[in-house]
């Protein structure tokens, strides 16, 4: 792709001209007070926001060291019920997490589908959301 000098200039005159009106629009002026931005969320959203990070977190210690706490026992414990195996979490390629289940004896472990392991996550995962909102004061 071929840039020409003059849509370069054009690029700089603009941005010269918005880094002179800013500077201009920032200034106080006798008479003008400046008020900050505000936002603002309500309490469901913060709730919810809350929930997630949480859930987040779980899930990702689920992964390095297994179910340790009670709400994460909890919660990986109905997902293996759901299942009808015991299963192992893990992480894969960094960011993905992999599925594994073990067989009847105890000894071996048995892949997961990829299609099987992101629905078990996903259960995984509104699992944890309803034992941390249960457990939300």
């Amino acid at each position: 792709m071929v840039i020409s000098t003059y849509q370069i200039n054009n690029v700089l005159r603009v941005y010269g001209n918005q880094l002179r009106q800013g500077r201009i629009s920032s200034q106080t002026r006798p008479g003008n007070q400046h008020t900050p931005d505000m936002v603002t969320i309500s309490a469901g959203n913060k709730r919810d926001a809350v929930i997630e990070k949480v859930s987040t977190d779980m899930l990702d210690q689920i992964a390095k060291n297994g179910p340790q706490s009670h709400d994460e026992k909890q919660a990986f414990e109905k997902l293996q019920k759901e299942y009808g195996h015991p299963l192992i979490l893990s992480r894969k390629n960094g960011n993905e997490f992999e599925f594994k289940a073990i067989d009847d004896t105890g000894t071996t472990t048995l892949e997961i589908s990829e299609e099987t392991s992101g629905e078990l996550l996903e259960k995984l995962k509104g699992h944890i959301r309803n034992t941390v909102s249960q457990n939300m004061i």
